[in-house]
């Protein structure tokens, strides 16, 4: 019995270090689950179904269906624009990382939305793309054979850039037509 203390000693690290692990993956968690109802709701409004306060989920899940194919997660819609798929699709940008949530008609011929989640691009130039107005020029424009984001749109499958974000934009169209590439595969 010369070695309790240290015996003890190692119990009561190793308890601690378990507790200490179980916390951290219950806030794991509790913000994936707040980063998927953040997510579901950007999708609720894209739709424009109205939501009562705290239940966001239980809406989501009576109007859209989930499915999972690879690694991308398809949303697709039962109620309002039935069969229209939403999906989140990412990319490099000019200095970040750039997530958007893609929503494809039921024809699979053009979008019925788009919504910047997350970019770090540069103020007033780049970062204008997550403006709503620039967000909601992608409503109705063609995506076959590819969308292009271009300084002057004249055709069903163009949406004008943004002035002084030339960069930005070649990666946003960039993400976007990957994204509806790996929705071609996967459907």
């Amino acid at each position: 019995m010369k070695h309790w203390k240290m015996i003890l000693f190692l119990i009561i690290l190793s308890t601690a270090c378990t507790m200490m692990l179980s916390g951290a993956q219950l806030a794991y968690d509790r913000a994936a689950a707040m980063f998927n109802v953040r997510l579901y709701g950007v999708i609720l409004d894209m739709f424009e179904i109205e939501v009562p306060e705290d239940t966001t989920e239980q809406v989501f899940m009576e109007n859209f269906e989930t499915t999972t194919v690879g690694s991308t997660i398809y949303y697709t819609s039962k109620i309002k624009e039935p069969g229209t798929v939403v999906f989140k699709s990412e990319g490099s940008g000019l200095w970040s990382r750039i997530e958007v949530l893609l929503a494809v008609t039921a024809d699979r011929e053009k979008l019925f939305g788009m919504r910047v989640l997350s970019q770090a691009e540069t103020p007033g130039l780049g970062g204008r793309i997550s403006e709503m107005e620039f967000q909601e020029s992608f409503s109705g424009v063609e995506i076959r054979p590819q969308l292009e984001i271009v300084k002057f749109a004249s055709q069903p499958n163009e949406v004008d850039a943004i002035t002084g974000a030339s960069r930005t934009a070649s990666s946003l169209e960039k993400i976007i037509n990957k994204g509806v590439a790996g929705m071609d595969k996967a459907f």
